[in-house]
């Protein structure tokens, strides 16, 4: 009886290390995504220009977020007619 209950705990535990390391991927996967479609708007020369309102994105955050494609004023906006 303790070995079948260690073992569901066993298959538990790696069942979660499974799902965080999938998370972890997609994660990794967007970032790169994100990165490659910054370095074709460099290449487009629309970089650091925000997809919403078509202002300059300031320099400040481009440093803090290279891959931004908002403003932060419309990144905010964004994020609250998602949430809502």
């Amino acid at each position: 009886m303790r070995a079948k209950a260690k073992s569901t705990q066993h298959y538990r535990r790696l069942r979660e290390l499974a799902a965080l390391a999938a998370s972890d991927r997609r994660r990794q996967l967007r970032r790169t995504n994100e990165a490659v479609e910054a370095l074709e708007r460099v290449s487009s020369g629309s970089y650091g220009v925000c997809r919403e309102c078509s202002r300059r994105i300031p320099a400040a955050r481009l440093r803090a977020k290279p891959e931004a494609t908002r403003c932060l004023e419309c990144q905010l906006e964004h994020e609250r007619n998602r949430a809502a």
